[in-house]
């Protein structure tokens, strides 16, 4: 379906564009809210008043978001939630709860305003993004408070990760222990029958040859 935007739409257009969306969207969100109206002889002829019109509505919106957003921004809501004792839910909280809790507190935006990377699975406080209009944007603080079955706050201790070990008592010197002293490489240790390694055995061997070899040599000569 072929529609002129009165109204900015985030990632469609801005007053007075000319778009084609799909005919469930135009009938169930753009038309009833009075986003957009059908491209009409009527609506084309009378295009340059009808775009003063949505512009003029449009900078109303925009001042209304911006001051808004100054307002919420910082704002912290609580949200209650089954958990375990260490803080873990049992279910998450979705864009939806964030949504319900501002209602209630009085701040009127629209559901899909409320921006989540992920669902909150942990007791704590956190950080949520709305997106207000075009490029008008507030953070909001949620912190979600672990319940029993009762409805009994719970209070979570957790150790802070990476605890470090207990320091030693004062002008107690801890001594790094003695390293063991190395074994000499097998290439290092004498092999047998190394001469140099026994030169007492070795010189004797040379003289018994020696004297062996004299004794021969006498006899031959006898």
């Amino acid at each position: 379906m072929e529609l002129i935007l009165l109204q900015s739409i985030e990632g469609l257009g801005r007053p007075g564009d000319q778009v084609k969306v799909r005919d469930g969207y135009a009938r169930n969100f753009l038309l009833p809210r009075g986003k957009a109206v059908p491209v009409s002889a009527d609506a084309l002829r009378g295009l340059s008043r009808l775009k003063q019109r949505a512009e003029e509505e449009e900078r109303v919106l925009l001042s209304t978001m911006e001051e808004l957003a100054r307002k919420i921004e910082g704002t912290q809501v609580q949200i209650s939630a089954r958990a375990t004792e260490e803080g873990h839910l049992f279910g998450s909280v979705t864009e939806r709860d964030v949504y319900a809790v501002l209602a209630a507190a009085g701040w009127q935006i629209g559901l899909r305003c409320v921006r989540m990377p992920a669902h909150l699975k942990q007791a704590g406080v956190a950080d949520v993004e709305l997106h207000l209009h075009g490029a008008i944007k507030a953070t909001v603080k949620v912190e979600v408070v672990p319940i029993d079955a009762e409805g009994n706050r719970i209070e979570v201790v957790v150790p802070p990760p990476g605890s470090a070990a207990p320091a030693a008592p004062e002008g107690v010197v801890e001594e790094a222990p003695a390293e063991p002293e190395a074994e000499p490489a097998k290439d290092e240790r004498p092999a047998k029958g190394d001469k140099a390694a026994r030169p007492d055995k070795a010189e004797k061997a040379d003289k018994a040859e020696k004297a062996d070899k004299a004794d021969k040599g006498a006899r031959k000569k006898a």
